[in-house]
Protein backbone atom coordinates (compact mmCIF):
# COMPACT_ATOMS: atom_id res chain seq x y z
CA UNK A 1 0.00 0.00 0.00
CA UNK A 2 2.89 2.30 0.73
CA UNK A 3 4.22 1.83 -2.82
CA UNK A 4 0.83 2.77 -4.26
CA UNK A 5 0.71 5.97 -2.24
CA UNK A 6 4.24 6.91 -3.25
CA UNK A 7 3.53 6.25 -6.93
CA UNK A 8 -0.07 7.43 -7.15
CA UNK A 9 0.62 9.97 -9.90
CA UNK A 10 2.44 7.40 -12.03
CA UNK A 11 -0.37 4.88 -11.55
CA UNK A 12 -3.01 7.48 -12.47
CA UNK A 13 -1.07 8.47 -15.58
CA UNK A 14 -0.79 4.81 -16.65
CA UNK A 15 -4.50 4.22 -16.08
CA UNK A 16 -5.36 7.40 -18.02
CA UNK A 17 -3.11 6.35 -20.90
CA UNK A 18 -4.71 2.88 -20.98
CA UNK A 19 -8.18 4.43 -21.11
CA UNK A 20 -7.14 6.65 -24.03
CA UNK A 21 -5.78 3.63 -25.91
CA UNK A 22 -9.01 1.65 -25.69
CA UNK A 23 -11.52 4.51 -25.86
CA UNK A 24 -11.67 4.81 -29.66
CA UNK A 25 -11.84 1.09 -30.46
CA UNK A 26 -14.38 0.58 -27.67
CA UNK A 27 -16.56 3.41 -29.01
CA UNK A 28 -16.29 1.95 -32.51
CA UNK A 29 -17.34 -1.49 -31.34
CA UNK A 30 -20.33 -0.10 -29.44
CA UNK A 31 -21.42 1.97 -32.47
CA UNK A 32 -21.20 -1.00 -34.85
CA UNK A 33 -18.14 0.25 -36.73
CA UNK A 34 -15.95 -2.53 -38.08
CA UNK A 35 -12.21 -2.36 -38.70
CA UNK A 36 -10.77 -2.72 -42.19
CA UNK A 37 -7.10 -3.12 -43.03
CA UNK A 38 -5.58 -1.45 -46.08
CA UNK A 39 -5.35 -4.72 -48.03
CA UNK A 40 -9.08 -5.31 -47.65
CA UNK A 41 -9.74 -1.67 -48.51
CA UNK A 42 -7.74 -2.00 -51.74
CA UNK A 43 -9.70 -5.12 -52.70
CA UNK A 44 -13.02 -3.46 -51.98
CA UNK A 45 -12.08 -0.29 -53.88
CA UNK A 46 -11.25 -2.45 -56.92
CA UNK A 47 -14.57 -4.32 -56.74
CA UNK A 48 -17.68 -3.61 -58.79
CA UNK A 49 -19.35 -2.00 -55.77
CA UNK A 50 -16.63 -0.07 -53.95
CA UNK A 51 -17.30 1.63 -50.64
CA UNK A 52 -17.38 5.39 -50.38
CA UNK A 53 -13.97 6.29 -48.98
CA UNK A 54 -14.13 9.38 -46.75
CA UNK A 55 -10.78 10.99 -45.93
CA UNK A 56 -11.13 12.97 -42.68
CA UNK A 57 -7.65 14.52 -42.73
CA UNK A 58 -6.97 18.22 -43.19
CA UNK A 59 -6.59 19.79 -46.64
CA UNK A 60 -2.85 20.12 -46.01
CA UNK A 61 -2.48 16.42 -45.12
CA UNK A 62 -4.62 15.47 -48.12
CA UNK A 63 -2.46 17.47 -50.53
CA UNK A 64 0.60 15.49 -49.44
CA UNK A 65 -0.98 12.34 -50.89
CA UNK A 66 -4.39 10.67 -51.05
CA UNK A 67 -6.22 7.61 -52.33
CA UNK A 68 -7.69 8.46 -55.74
CA UNK A 69 -11.25 7.45 -54.86
CA UNK A 70 -11.31 9.35 -51.56
CA UNK A 71 -13.75 12.14 -50.79
CA UNK A 72 -12.04 14.73 -48.58
CA UNK A 73 -14.18 15.85 -45.66
CA UNK A 74 -12.02 17.05 -42.76
CA UNK A 75 -13.26 15.66 -39.45
CA UNK A 76 -14.51 19.05 -38.13
CA UNK A 77 -16.71 19.40 -41.27
CA UNK A 78 -18.19 15.91 -41.22
CA UNK A 79 -21.34 16.78 -39.29
CA UNK A 80 -22.24 19.66 -41.65
CA UNK A 81 -21.61 17.51 -44.73
CA UNK A 82 -23.59 14.45 -43.62
CA UNK A 83 -26.15 14.84 -46.42
CA UNK A 84 -23.33 14.86 -48.99
CA UNK A 85 -21.90 11.64 -47.52
CA UNK A 86 -25.30 9.94 -47.56
CA UNK A 87 -25.96 11.10 -51.14
CA UNK A 88 -22.56 9.95 -52.43
CA UNK A 89 -22.66 6.64 -50.57
CA UNK A 90 -26.25 5.89 -51.53
CA UNK A 91 -26.44 2.24 -50.38
CA UNK A 92 -22.71 1.48 -50.51
CA UNK A 93 -20.71 0.89 -47.34
CA UNK A 94 -18.54 3.76 -46.12
CA UNK A 95 -14.86 3.46 -45.20
CA UNK A 96 -13.27 6.28 -43.20
CA UNK A 97 -9.53 6.95 -43.41
CA UNK A 98 -7.13 9.40 -41.80
CA UNK A 99 -3.38 9.59 -41.33
CA UNK A 100 -2.97 6.74 -38.83
CA UNK A 101 -6.43 5.33 -38.07
CA UNK A 102 -7.18 7.33 -34.92
CA UNK A 103 -9.26 10.27 -36.17
CA UNK A 104 -11.07 7.99 -38.59
CA UNK A 105 -12.44 5.97 -35.66
CA UNK A 106 -14.13 9.11 -34.38
CA UNK A 107 -15.36 9.99 -37.88
CA UNK A 108 -16.82 6.52 -38.38
CA UNK A 109 -18.50 6.57 -34.96
CA UNK A 110 -19.87 10.05 -35.71
CA UNK A 111 -21.42 8.82 -38.97
CA UNK A 112 -23.10 5.90 -37.22
CA UNK A 113 -24.40 8.11 -34.42
CA UNK A 114 -25.78 10.59 -36.98
CA UNK A 115 -27.91 7.85 -38.50
CA UNK A 116 -25.93 6.42 -41.40
CA UNK A 117 -27.73 3.14 -42.02
CA UNK A 118 -25.16 1.28 -44.07
CA UNK A 119 -22.01 -0.41 -42.81
CA UNK A 120 -19.24 1.97 -41.75
CA UNK A 121 -15.62 0.86 -41.54
CA UNK A 122 -12.56 2.41 -39.94
CA UNK A 123 -9.38 1.91 -41.96
CA UNK A 124 -6.74 0.63 -39.52
CA UNK A 125 -3.34 2.21 -39.99
CA UNK A 126 -4.72 4.92 -42.25
CA UNK A 127 -2.67 6.56 -44.97
CA UNK A 128 0.59 5.70 -43.23
CA UNK A 129 -0.14 2.00 -43.64
CA UNK A 130 -1.63 2.48 -47.14
CA UNK A 131 1.59 4.11 -48.33
CA UNK A 132 3.93 1.75 -46.47
CA UNK A 133 2.23 -1.21 -48.17
CA UNK A 134 2.92 0.34 -51.58
CA UNK A 135 -0.61 1.24 -52.61
CA UNK A 136 -0.95 4.14 -55.08
CA UNK A 137 -1.23 7.69 -53.86
CA UNK A 138 -2.18 10.77 -55.86
CA UNK A 139 -0.83 14.23 -55.17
Amino acid sequence: MNWLQENAITVLLLVGFAVLLVRGPLMAKMAGVEQLNVHDLAKRLASSTPPLLVDVRTQQEHSSGYVQQALLIPLPDLRQRLDEVKRQANTRPIAVICRSGNRSIYGAVMLKRMGVAQQVYNVNGGMLDWQSQGYPVRK
